[in-house]
């Protein structure tokens, strides 16, 4: 735990330190005179007469796992958290090498938040997105090359080396829910569980690639009707894998988003972000009465504020950023102008 915690890079100061400095006391000097004296600090007619000696109370130090992280590491500003213990429990698991899994709708801060909590453990970052290939195999395992030179030769994945390294790797497993193929799957279940090992291929004598023991899995996953692959829920097995948990993440409250939106695009007038978010929480209690298929993400806020930093206007900066996302379909424009009606609810 000790080393773990000297890792971290926004260390307040340890735990003993902090309780020494905060209720640590002289000690008065006590004349010693043996007898009843020096028990009652007096004659002994005076016995029953009240203390003047300063009563120290011993604090209570909470010496687990996640009291430590609490008395030593400091929620990061650049994200925010509905529940304080999510960020907590999460450092714990990476702690103790309990692999996790993020699910929520896209632009919510998942992908953020892995980057932050590698940087907070000082953890070589390696992020693999399989919502960009159709070839799960090629980018877990490699690839066969050929050149003239050399002949045909196999040229191992960034992935493979990923798992290799010596400083303990944050590997981030970025939608999973988007391979179409079925192969990620079945790849990485031996990588997941306790068998801790890849195979470069499925014959008898293939390869296999030990994982170093102190590699971090961290998934994220679009779960929601909206999203590609991610409309049934993620197989059992799978989620089996991660026992450090799966947390649900949704869209902050509104003032925890506008506060965000402060941190994230410092420029942005606080009136600004209040507006922007309130836009944002109107458009996605639609969607969550099904009046709209798609809700408003914090990654297209954040596009709001920067784009009124640079000058445009707030109402302007929500059509350019969202309308996209309703297109009109079939000559159906319901959600559009739904949208659009919002848009100008917000007024100037």
């Amino acid at each position: 735990m000790a080393k773990f915690l000297s890792d971290i890079k926004i260390i307040k100061k340890g735990i003993k330190r902090m309780y020494e400095d905060e209720y640590k006391t002289e000690p008065e000097d006590v004349e010693t005179t043996g007898g009843l004296d020096a028990l009652f600090g007096g004659d002994v007619e005076d016995a029953t007469a009240p203390s003047t000696e300063k009563i120290v109370e011993t604090p209570i130090i909470d010496d687990s796992v996640i009291g430590k992280l609490k008395a030593s590491v400091d929620i990061p500003e650049e994200f925010k958290f509905a529940d304080k213990m999510t960020f907590y429990t999460m450092l714990r698991n990476i702690f103790r090498n309990k692999y996790i899994l993020v699910t929520g709708p896209s632009g919510c801060g998942k992908s953020s938040l892995g980057k932050i909590l590698a940087d907070i453990t000082a953890k070589p970052f390696h992020q693999f997105n399989f919502g960009d290939t159709m070839n799960p195999a090629a980018k877990l395992l490699g690839d066969t090359k050929y050149n003239q030179e050399d002949g045909t030769w196999f040229k191992p994945s960034r992935f493979v080396s990923a798992l290799q390294d010596s400083s303990g790797a944050f590997i981030m497993l970025d939608e999973v829910t988007r391979d179409r193929t079925g192969d990620l799957g079945n790849i990485l279940m031996p990588v997941l569980d306790g068998q801790r090992y890849l195979a470069l291929d499925e014959s008898d004598d293939a390869d296999v690639v030990q994982l170093n023991n102190n590699v971090f899995f961290f998934a994220t996953a679009n779960i929601g009707r909206e999203y590609l692959g991610a409309a049934n829920d993620l197989d059992r097995a799978w989620k089996d894998r991660f026992t450090g948990g799966i947390y649900e993440l949704d869209y902050l409250p509104q003032k925890k988003e506008q506060e965000l939106l402060m941190v994230r695009v410092p420029q942005v007038d606080k009136e600004d972000a209040r507006r922007i978010t309130e836009f944002a929480k109107k458009i996605r209690d639609l969607y969550k009465a099904e009046e709209l298929n798609v809700a408003v993400s914090t990654r297209m806020c954040l596009s709001v504020a920067e784009l009124v930093v640079d000058g445009m206007s707030l109402l302007d900066a929500l059509k350019h950023t969202v309308l996209p996302f309703y297109p009109i379909t079939a000559g159906d424009d319901t959600d559009r102008v739904k949208v659009i009606q919002a848009i100008q609810s917000m007024g100037e």
